[in-house]
């Protein structure tokens, strides 16, 4: 059994808790982003006027952007707004989740925030791909001449380009949580029954004191010694 140090444990300690404030930062910021690509309603569009996104769409280069406003084109791109706002709500309980690994310290918080990444990359992966079925609707063929999977007069905005990259975003914030929770340091008293005390003190043994001597003991001493002499 590997044997480890006071001095080991508090660095693999520290650069532990660095890598998971690191983490925690990363799943803050791809929250934030995963709403903004909910929210937008540009995710495909043309120069010369009309866009389409998970909910909304416009046909005219004079549309007032409103996140409230809710047009359902097609049915593909119904079940691309569901998926991608359940992702969206499981990056929510990921972050909420976090208070339970502040409050209890333990490891099961990091694999409870790992599966709802993974559950997240799921959905956010089956919203990307199936959002390219609803280009072959007679309204985005009218505007953009497009097919499935073929755009025509069309681009891709920002914020589907967004959408792919929070998948791969949110694959790798599930992988780094499993690690974290199984590179978790254990507690000094359980690093304590793993080595045993003599590992984990590093302590010198004190050197005895000599003893203090009164006057008698002093004088017996010599007495004693001249005798012998």
């Amino acid at each position: 059994m590997q044997q480890f140090s006071l001095s080991y444990h508090s660095i693999y300690t520290r650069n532990w808790r660095v890598v998971g404030a690191i983490w925690v930062l990363c799943g803050l910021c791809t929250t934030v982003l995963q709403t903004l690509a909910l929210i937008h309603p540009t995710w495909i569009g043309n120069d010369e006027g009309g866009y389409f996104g998970l909910y909304d769409y416009c046909g005219t280069s004079e549309c007032p952007w409103s996140p409230f406003r809710v047009r359902p084109l097609s049915m593909w791109f119904e079940i691309s707004a569901f998926l991608v706002l359940a992702a969206t709500v499981l990056s929510f309980l990921a972050i909420f989740s976090i208070l339970l690994l502040v409050l209890l310290r333990d490891r099961h918080a990091f694999i409870l925030c790992s599966w709802l990444h993974f559950f997240a990359f799921a959905f956010m992966l089956a919203g990307c791909i199936i959002y390219p079925y609803g280009w072959e609707n007679p309204r985005v063929r009218e505007i953009c001449e497009s097919r499935k999977y073929q755009l025509g007069l069309c681009q891709i905005r920002w914020p589907y380009l967004l959408g792919m990259v929070l998948v791969f975003d949110q694959l790798c914030l599930c992988c780094l949580g499993f690690a974290l929770a199984l590179k978790k340091p254990p507690k000094i008293p359980e690093l304590s029954s793993l080595t045993g005390p003599s590992v984990i003190s590093n302590t010198i043994q004190p050197v005895p004191r000599p003893r203090k001597m009164s006057l008698q003991d002093s004088f017996y001493s010599h007495s004693g010694s001249r005798l012998e002499l």
